[in-house]
């Protein structure tokens, strides 16, 4: 009898440790990375010519001081409520085309942009579907 009884908490006491260590190595499911204020990146490739100029819809709470990422690159911009509309001039096939600030780079996921326009360098409008946006950190 009292052998059966140390064996019972031998084995309540290992089960017990596994929970605990189990628990302690579960993640807390929070956003990992940074977060607070910051800048997001607009990125542009293409599998076809280098476009001349762009005209993009940034969507996301708090948009605010869009920058191009190329400084000889012209930008104009609109920001009303939660839209940035935007036009990027310059030659450009690939990579960081423009930047903007946000309240929290945490909630990247949450921003949208959409390629309304492409122009190549003889000022011919291209297909937008050999391009390629993305909203990154």
């Amino acid at each position: 009898m009292m052998r059966t009884k140390r064996v019972f908490w031998a084995w309540a006491s290992a089960i017990a440790c596994a929970a605990f260590l189990a628990g302690a190595c579960e993640s807390d499911d929070g956003p990992s990375g940074p977060s607070g204020p910051g800048q997001l990146r607009v990125n542009v490739s293409t599998t076809g010519n280098a476009g001349a100029a762009f005209l993009l819809t940034v969507t996301g709470t708090g948009i605010t001081n869009p920058v191009a990422a190329n400084s000889g690159h012209l930008l104009y911009e609109y920001i009303s409520g939660n839209t940035l509309r935007v036009a990027v001039i310059g030659s450009h096939s690939s990579g960081v085309l423009l930047r903007f600030s946000v309240p929290d780079v945490a909630q990247a996921s949450s921003y949208n942009v959409t390629l309304n326009e492409v122009a190549g360098s003889d000022n011919n409008l291209q297909a937008t579907g050999a391009y390629t946006v993305t909203i990154s950190l």
